[in-house]
């Protein structure tokens, strides 16, 4: 049973989550945009759901080094990538075809498959590498608040993992996992996957100079006066907003005034900002509470599996030979 955790550190964790699940989207993108790269993460994780829910292939395919081939990939049927993400299907087929013609994608008479290549190359093993690191930060950074105290041991018969060999590619299917469980609530309110990831990346800029100590007043409420205060929370400008996620100025520009004339941010001289009057409301506390849920399960799972104990004797190491 998870332990009582403020209402602070529920909005400091759902703030290091959305930027956190934010750069993975850019991470895994192959260079192209946020809404490829969640596109992209979508594919690769039906493609092997089969491992994600099996102990012994997860371990099988865990490192960079071991990559599962081909044949155990499934296709999926673009309409089925689509209905998940909520993406217009015409959106997911033209970017798709996008995809396949820069031999990203691999297309079968049963849907759309991201093949080993891809995922194999030098490119793809250095994001890799940086997606691993983002997650074991994440990590500490959430024990730092507090918020993942009652996880489970490994199992006592699960194999340790060589840390000059880690499983990277066994935490890129947790996470990625997460991302995606993390993602659809914006297809629930806001109704438009784009729409939503400026929301997302909006959010993100107005509050990550913040540390990890400022999640407003502490105490059981989620009056807009107990969120961080407006006075520190940085506008943002479209062109940055563009820069950042890699779509089109205008485009950033059509989607902002959406969300400014539905009430989801606020518009000054400085530029956009989502303020505490907004973010109080009952999805977005509904969106922080099932955050939580969503970390627990990731973590159980890469406790279950080994990869929290060696990342925190890693530490140990580090704190003795100091």
């Amino acid at each position: 049973m998870a332990h009582d955790v403020s209402h602070q550190s529920l909005r400091v964790a759902a703030r290091l989550a959305n930027g956190f699940a934010l750069d993975l989207v850019k991470l895994g993108g192959f260079g192209r945009d946020v809404v490829d790269g969640l596109l992209l993460a979508a594919i690769s994780q039906a493609n092997v759901a089969q491992i994600t829910r099996n102990p012994e292939l997860q371990r099988r395919y865990a490192t960079l080094d071991q990559p599962p081939p081909d044949e155990m990939r499934r296709p999926v049927s673009i309409s089925a990538i689509a209905n998940s993400l909520r993406m217009p299907f015409e959106t997911a087929r033209r970017r798709i075809a996008v995809l396949a013609e820069q031999g990203v994608i691999v297309t079968h008479p049963r849907g759309v498959v991201v093949p080993t290549a891809p995922l194999n190359s030098p490119f793809y093993r250095v994001g890799a590498a940086a997606h691993y690191e983002l997650v074991k930060n994440l990590y500490f950074r959430l024990r730092g608040i507090g918020l993942l105290e009652d996880l489970p041991q490994p199992s006592p018969d699960a194999p340790p993992f060589d840390p000059e060999n880690p499983p990277v590619r066994l935490v890129i299917r947790l996470s990625s996992d997460y991302v995606l469980r993390l993602a659809e609530p914006i297809g629930q309110y806001i109704g438009d996957l784009v729409t939503g990831l400026v929301l997302m990346d909006l959010i993100h800029a107005n509050t990550e100079h913040l540390p990890d100590t400022e999640g407003g007043r502490d105490g059981e409420t989620w009056e807009p006066q107990a969120f961080v205060p407006d006075k520190h929370r940085m506008p943002v400008r479209p062109a940055t907003l563009a820069g950042r996620l890699g779509i089109p100025h205008e485009t950033i520009r059509r989607h902002l005034a959406r969300l400014v004339a539905d009430d989801r941010c606020e518009r000054n001289e400085h530029g956009y900002v989502v303020t505490a009057r907004i973010l109080a409301r009952g999805p977005f506390i509904l969106y922080m509470t099932d955050n939580r849920s969503h970390l627990q399960r990731l973590f159980t799972q890469l406790s279950e599996y080994g990869v929290l104990s060696e990342w925190e004797r890693q530490v140990r190491a580090l704190r003795g030979a100091a």
